[in-house]
């Protein structure tokens, strides 16, 4: 055998050599699943006060439009924030009259957590309990300043089937409908009703 050949055979024995043991050595597989995309199956809106029953559709048919079906339950008042109050820059002096009195009434006429209220330009918007909405004490501040007790409208969005049967979206799609929703000036804030496992339409 010559000196070419031998080399030849050298190398294919080693080209061989290489193939084979890297199909008996395994490769790592991924075992981990990746987590299901969560899904929303309905959608809460925070109405300003006056806001009527076909302007809410007018709103919604405009930013959802035709490409999901769905029903609304309109003003349905299902959450503790039903009332509010606005206090402009100008008056804020409001603020310190109200919480003076629920000091000395030991009462929680508004919400002053961070989280709970909504900044909205110069203004602020101040969750009301339902009881001072009756309480005289409170109405005497408001007077004061010349301030009245709004309502929120609550409106339930459900996406469904034609046939009513339940129906939800994936998260990323809601988020989009949230943020149009939040660019209306008539809304002050959305909420979403999850589904965290995926929804299967047979069970």
């Amino acid at each position: 055998m010559s000196k070419i050949n031998r080399k030849i055979a050298i190398f294919t024995a080693f080209l061989t050599l290489v193939v084979v043991s890297g199909l008996l050595i395994k490769m790592p597989v991924n075992t981990n699943t990746p987590a299901p995309e969560s899904q929303v199956a309905g959608i809460y809106i925070q109405f300003k006060d006056g806001i009527s029953e076909p302007e809410v559709k007018d709103i919604l048919q405009n930013i959802i439009g035709m490409t999901l079906n769905y029903s609304m339950e309109y003003d349905t008042n299902t959450t503790d924030e039903r009332y509010y109050i606005i206090v402009d820059k100008d008056n804020w002096d409001i603020r310190r009259d109200i919480r003076k009195g629920m000091k000395e009434e030991k009462k929680e006429w508004i919400t002053t957590s961070p989280a709970h209220v909504i900044r909205e330009g110069d203004n602020y918007v101040f969750t009301v309990s339902e009881q001072a909405v009756q309480d005289k004490k409170f109405l005497a501040i408001l007077d004061k300043y010349d301030t009245r007790v709004k309502k929120f409208t609550w409106c339930e969005i459900h996406f469904e089937n034609p046939n009513g049967s339940r129906y939800v979206i994936q998260e990323k799609d809601a988020i989009r409908i949230k943020n149009e929703l939040n660019q209306n000036e008539n809304i002050y804030t959305v909420y979403f009703s999850y589904i965290f496992p995926p929804y299967d339409p047979t069970t």
